[in-house]
């Protein structure tokens, strides 16, 4: 009996200590656990992972346009509104506000 609450508070510290992870971590935030980097795939359909501190701009056409600082440029798949909302949703979870 002893051994069995014993390990019941000890898994829920630890549900507890990943949930706080998550909170607070920027790798919790994101897909594939990169820092700072957004999954966007290609129209070939391999994944890429784009640093999104680096994207200059975003185009539109049928497809969507990804023109990087360097110059270069990745034609994607996601639509233009679906990198935004990723986006936002990063800097939302970096950003933690105690009551």
């Amino acid at each position: 009996m002893m051994d069995r609450s014993r390990q019941l508070r000890k898994d829920r510290r630890e549900r507890e200590r990943l949930a706080m992870e998550g909170r607070n971590s920027i790798a919790g935030a994101m897909e594939g656990g990169s820092r700072g980097m957004i999954k966007v795939i290609r129209l070939s359909g391999e994944a890429l992972y784009i640093n999104f501190f680096q994207v200059q701009c975003l185009e539109s056409i049928p497809e969507t346009k990804i023109k990087m600082m360097n110059g270069d440029y990745y034609l994607v798949k996601d639509s233009v509104d679906s990198i935004i909302e990723r986006v936002k949703e990063f800097i939302n979870n970096c950003i933690t506000f105690q009551k």
